[in-house]
C-alpha cells in the first residue's frame, strides 16, 4: 500500500494514498524564497501525483495548506483520517498531538455533502459548504479542518486563545466567519490573509484589546469585502480602547458592533471615511454621550445602544447629527424610560421606522412610584411628534399612563403601524386604551405580560366612550399615595380611571353583575393583530362582546389571561384567522361559542382545563362551524375521549396537536381529515394503533404523499399482540418523530425500543413458535391416540362386537365355558385316520380341548342327522377337514 509522509507543525504522520485522486498544496500566497525545502514525489500509480512540501518562515510558525479530492464510493462517501486507519496503528501511538492541540489530518472530499470530520474526540459537521465546529472545547485551530470550498465557518463557543497566521488563507471562498464566545487574546498579523471574499466577521465576547496600534491596521487589511463586523468584547476586562483607526481599512463596512471604554463617547475622524456604515451597535463602559458624539457617523440609519451599565447622561442634542436615522434601539440601560424619551427632541418631525426601548429603567428596585413609570404629557411630548412606524416599550417599569399622555396623537394617527408595550406592570385608564386601539394606521398591537405591582389604586367609575366623568379625589388612599405633582395630573384630567387591571376596552363600563349583557369593544379598522397575552387579572366571558371596526382583525391572542365562563358570544370578528386562548379556564363553554368565527384557521386551546365529559360528547358540535380550520392545539387538557364525529366538518385541518393528554387511541375518525399533515399524539397513553386507524392513516398519506405522526412519550407496546403495528411502522410512508425509535414494553415486561424489532420475522417466530410447537405436539398426540385405538379395536374386534351386541341389541353371546364340547371335527368317512388320530391327539393333548368325533362319540341308536345337529350346537368351534372325498361325498 503506497503512503506519503507529511509533517505539519512538527507532527509527522503517513497518508495512505491508494484511493486518493489528487493532493494539492497551495503555495500561491508564498514567495519562492519562503520555500526553503520543497520535494516532489511521483509514484507509479497511474495518473496519481503526490506533492510534499515543507515550509519554514523566519518570523512565524510553519503552516501547510492541504486540499485533497477523494473518490466517493457508490455506497458510502469516504473520509480520510490517519488516526482512524487500522494500518497506521503503530504510527498513531507515536504521533498523537499534545494535550490542548486538536490535531486532525482532515482531507475534504469532492462532495460538499459530507457530514462529519472527526478530530480526535471532536466532530465538526460539514454540509452545503458550511463547517460547524461550535461548542467543541477547541483550543487551537488547524487549517486543514476546512475544505477549500468552504463558505461558512462556525467556531463559536470554544476556548480559542490565538488566531495564527494563514489559518484561513486557503479558504478563498469564505464569506462568513463566527469566532464569538471564545478567549481570543492574540490575532497574528496574517491571520486573515486571503479572506478577500469575507463579508461577515464575528469576534464578539473575546478578550481582545484594541489599542492605538499599527498591528490591527495590518490584521484587517485583507478584509476588503467585509460588510459586517462585531468586535464587542468581554467587558469584565478593562480594554482601554482609544482608537479605531484600523477600521479605515474596511471601506465596505456597513454593519458595525463595537465596545467603547472611555468615559465620553466620541467617534473620531476615521469614521468619516466609512461612507457605507449604516448600522452601529454600541456597547461598553461609556458614561456620557455628548452633542458631537455622532458627528462623524452622520450617515447612520440604525443606532443601537446596548448594555451600557454606566451610561448616565445623554445630551439633548446628541442625536441631532443623525439626520438619516430610521431605527433607534436602547437596550439594558440603567436610567428611566422618561429620561430616555427626553433625549428624542432632535428626532421630532422626522419619519422613522422603529424606536425600541427594552429594559430601559433605573436600579431594579423602586421605592417610590412617583419617580419612575408614571407617564405624563411632558414625558411623551417628543415621542408623539415623531412619525413612527414601530414603537416598542419592553420591561421599562411603566405602570401608569395618564390620559393626557396620549392626548395629541395626530402624528401617530397617521404613522404608527406597530405598537408593543409588554412586560410592564401596567395600570391605567380605559380612555388611554381606547385612544390607542383606535389609531387609524395601527395594524399590530401588543399589550402582553402586564405584570401587576404590589400596590393597587382605588377603582373609579369611568367611561371610554369619549365622555368625561368627574372623579372624586378626596379618597385618603390617593392623597397618601401621590405627591402634589401627581395629584395635579389626576385632578386636571377628569376622564382618568385608575384600576387594578384593565378588564374591558369598550364603550360600556364592565359591571360586576353576573347578568349577561352586551359589551362593545371599538378598534381601528386598520388593525390586523392584537396580542393581549397575560393582560387581565380575570375576566368572565359570559357577556356578549361585540367588536366594532374589527372586520380586518386577523390575529387575536388572549392566552393566559384569566378568562373563564365562555357562555356568552363574540361578534364582529368576521375576518379573524388566528385565535389563541391557551392558558385560560375554559372548563365551561357553550357548544355554539365558536359559531361566530367563520374565518378561523388557527386555534389554540392548550392547557385550558377543558371538561372531559363535555368534550367526549360535544367536541364535534364545538368545532362544527369552523369549516376553514387548519391548525388546532388541544394539548395539555387531560382529555381521554372526543366525540366520534369530531372534525366531521373540518376537512381542511392540516395540523392537530393532542399532546399531553390521556388518549389511549386516536380519538377521532381520520376519514374526516383527508388533508391532515401532522398529528401530534406525544405524551399520551397510547399502547398501539389499531388496524382501522392504520388503514385510515395509509389513505391520508397515499392521497397527500406526506404525513407526520408524533408518538414520543407514550408507553407503546412491542409485544406479540402488536406485530401488525410494528410491521406497519417499518413499512409505512408515514414519518415519525425521533426517527420512529420509541420506548416500548416487550412481552417480558422490559423496556426496550421499537427499532430493536426491525426484524419482524424473528419476532414473529419468537411469538408464534411456541404456539405452533404446542399445536403440532397436540396433533401428534392425537394421532398416536387414534392409532392406538384402531390397533386395540382390531385386536379385540370380537370382544367389541360381543359387547355392542349385548349392550345395544340385547343379544347374549356364549363363551367357551358355555359349551360342553370344545371342537367338533367333521371329516370324510374315507379319510378318518388323520382326524381321528393325529389331529385329535394334537387338540386333546397339546391344546387341552375336548373333541367330538362321529365315529367315536355318536351313539349308533341315535338319528344321525339329529345327533350331528346336537353336536354342532354343543360345540364351541367346528373344525372341517376338507379333503377331496369330503367335498365329493354326499349326506352327513
Amino acid at each position: 500500500m503506497s503512503k506519503i509522509r507529511v509533517t505539519i507543525n512538527g507532527v509527522s504522520f503517513h497518508l495512505t494514498i491508494d484511493w486518493l485522486k489528487e493532493v494539492k498544496i497551495y503555495k500561491t500566497l508564498l514567495s519562492p524564497k519562503d520555500c526553503v525545502y520543497c520535494t516532489s514525489l511521483d509514484l507509479d500509480s497511474g495518473s496519481l501525483s503526490i506533492v510534499m512540501l515543507t515550509i519554514d518562515y523566519n518570523t512565524f510558525q510553519s503552516k501547510h495548506f492541504i486540499d485533497a479530492t477523494l473518490p466517493v464510493n457508490q455506497d458510502n462517501e469516504k473520509r480520510y483520517n490517519p488516526y482512524n486507519d487500522a494500518t497506521n496503528q503503530e504510527h498513531r501511538d507515536t504521533t498523537q498531538p499534545s494535550t490542548g492541540s486538536h490535531f486532525n489530518a482532515l482531507l475534504p472530499t469532492s462532495s460538499p455533502d459530507d457530514n462529519f470530520f472527526p478530530m480526535n474526540n471532536l466532530s465538526c459537521s460539514y454540509s452545503n459548504h458550511t463547517v460547524h465546529c461550535s461548542g467543541l472545547s477547541i483550543y487551537d485551530i488547524q487549517p486543514f479542518w476546512f475544505p477549500n470550498v468552504t463558505e461558512t465557518i462556525f467556531l463559536n463557543d470554544n476556548f480559542i486563545t490565538t488566531l495564527h497566521n494563514f489559518t484561513f488563507s486557503h479558504v478563498y471562498n469564505l464569506t462568513f466567519l463566527d469566532l464569538s464566545d471564545n478567549s481570543i487574546e492574540v490575532i497574528e498579523i496574517h491571520a486573515f490573509e486571503g479572506l478577500h471574499s469575507l463579508k461577515t466577521l464575528n469576534l464578539y465576547n473575546n478578550k481582545l484589546t484594541f489599542g492605538d496600534s499599527q498591528d490591527f491596521q495590518q490584521i484587517f487589511k485583507p478584509l476588503t469585502s467585509l460588510e459586517e463586523l462585531n468586535i464587542i468584547q468581554d467587558y469584565q476586562y478593562k480594554v482601554g480602547m482609544y482608537s479605531f483607526r484600523f477600521l479605515e481599512q474596511l471601506p465596505t463596512l456597513q454593519n458595525l458592533a463595537l465596545g467603547y471604554d472611555l468615559e465620553t463617547l466620541y467617534f473620531g475622524e476615521e469614521f468619516r471615511k466609512m461612507s457605507n456604515l449604516t448600522i452601529l451597535k454600541l456597547s461598553g463602559n461609556v458614561n456620557y454621550i455628548i452633542d458631537v458624539s455622532f458627528a462623524n457617523v452622520a450617515g447612520l440609519r440604525e443606532l443601537q445602544l446596548d448594555t451600557m451599565p454606566y451610561l448616565s447622561n445623554i445630551s439633548h442634542n446628541a442625536f441631532s447629527h443623525l439626520t438619516h436615522l430610521k431605527v433607534l434601539k436602547m437596550n439594558l440601560l440603567q436610567f428611566s424610560s422618561q429620561y430616555a424619551w427626553s433625549t428624542l427632541s432632535p428626532l421630532q418631525g422626522r419619519n422613522m421606522s422603529e424606536i425600541s426601548f427594552n429594559t430601559v429603567s433605573s436600579i431594579h428596585t423602586r421605592s417610590d412610584p412617583r419617580i419612575e413609570g408614571y407617564i405624563t404629557r411632558d414625558d411623551t411630548k417628543y415621542l408623539l411628534n415623531i412619525c413612527l412606524e414601530t414603537l416598542e416599550l419592553i420591561n421599562c417599569k411603566i405602570y401608569y399612563f395618564t390620559v393626557e399622555a396620549f392626548q395629541n396623537i395626530e402624528t401617530w394617527d397617521k404613522c404608527l403601524v406597530n405598537l408593543c408595550i409588554s412586560n410592564n406592570s401596567l395600570q391605567g385608564s380605559d380612555a388611554v386604551l381606547f385612544r390607542i386601539f383606535t389609531l387609524k394606521s395601527l395594524k399590530t398591537l401588543k399589550f402582553e405580560n402586564v405584570l401587576r405591582p404590589c400596590f393597587q389604586f382605588t377603582n373609579f367609575p369611568r367611561s371610554i366612550s369619549g365622555q368625561n366623568i368627574k372623579q372624586d379625589l378626596s379618597h385618603e388612599y390617593i392623597t397618601n399615595k401621590f405627591n402634589h405633582k401627581v395629584q395635579h395630573y389626576v385632578g386636571e384630567n377628569s376622564a382618568i380611571g385608575i384600576t387594578p387591571a384593565i378588564q374591558v376596552v369598550g364603550n360600556h363600563y364592565r359591571s360586576s353583575s353576573i347578568i349577561s349583557r352586551h359589551e362593545y369593544i371599538t378598534v381601528s379598522e386598520s388593525i390586523k393583530s392584537i396580542n393581549l397575552m397575560r393582560f387581565f387579572y380575570s375576566q368572565s366571558m359570559r357577556d356578549h362582546f361585540i367588536f366594532q371596526g374589527a372586520h380586518n382583525l386577523e390575529f387575536l391572542d388572549f392566552s393566559d389571561s384569566g378568562l373563564a365562563d365562555f357562555t356568552g358570544s363574540l361578534e364582529g370578528l368576521v375576518s379573524l384567522k388566528t385565535m389563541i386562548l391557551s392558558g385560560n379556564n375554559i372548563k365551561v363553554i357553550s357548544k355554539s361559542y365558536l359559531d361566530t368565527l367563520p374565518a378561523l384557521e388557527n386555534f389554540a386551546l392548550a392547557n385550558c382545563q377543558l371538561d372531559r365529559e363535555f368534550m367526549s360528547i360535544h367536541s364535534g358540535r364545538l368545532f362544527q362551524n369552523l369549516t376553514r380550520l387548519q391548525q388546532l392545539d388541544l394539548s395539555s387538557n387531560l382529555l381521554n375521549y372526543l366525540s366520534t364525529d369530531t372534525f366531521m366538518y373540518n376537512k381542511h385541518l392540516k395540523w392537530l396537536t393532542l399532546a399531553q393528554n390521556q388518549f389511549r387511541e386516536i380519538p377521532f375518525s381520520l376519514k374526516y381529515t383527508p388533508e391532515l399533515e401532522v398529528l401530534d399524539l406525544s405524551q399520551n397513553s397510547l399502547n398501539t394503533i389499531d388496524m382501522a386507524s392504520i388503514h385510515e392513516l395509509e389513505n391520508i398519506v397515499s392521497g397527500s404523499g406526506h404525513f407526520k405522526l408524533l408518538l414520543s412519550g407514550n408507553d407503546l407496546s412491542c409485544g406479540c399482540n402488536d406485530l401488525q403495528f410494528l410491521q406497519w411502522m417499518r413499512s409505512t410512508a408515514v414519518t415519525f418523530d425521533q426517527d420512529g425509535n420509541f420506548t416500548c414494553t416487550n412481552k417480558d415486561g422490559k423496556t426496550t425500543y421499537t427499532l430493536a424489532y426491525s426484524d419482524i420475522e424473528s419476532l414473529w417466530r419468537e411469538c408464534t413458535g411456541v404456539i405452533y410447537f404446542y399445536l403440532v405436539l397436540i396433533v401428534f398426540c392425537l394421532y398416536l391416540i387414534g392409532c392406538s385405538i384402531v390397533f386395540i379395536m382390531m385386536k379385540n374386534k370380537h370382544l367389541i362386537t360381543v359387547y355392542i351386541l349385548k349392550r345395544i341389541f340385547g343379544i347374549e353371546t356364549h363363551t367357551r365355558r358355555d359349551y360342553p364340547i370344545d371342537v367338533y371335527i367333521a371329516y370324510s368317512d374315507t379319510d378318518y385316520q388323520f382326524p381321528c388320530n393325529e389331529l385329535r391327539q394334537f387338540i386333546e393333548q397339546s391344546l387341552g380341548m375336548t373333541t367330538f368325533l362321529i365315529d367315536r362319540d355318536l351313539n349308533a341308536s341315535f338319528d344321525l342327522a339329529l345327533g350331528i345337529v346336537n353336536a354342532f350346537n354343543k360345540s364351541w368351534r367346528v373344525l372341517l377337514v376338507c379333503s377331496e372325498s369330503f367335498l365329493r361325498e354326499g349326506g352327513w
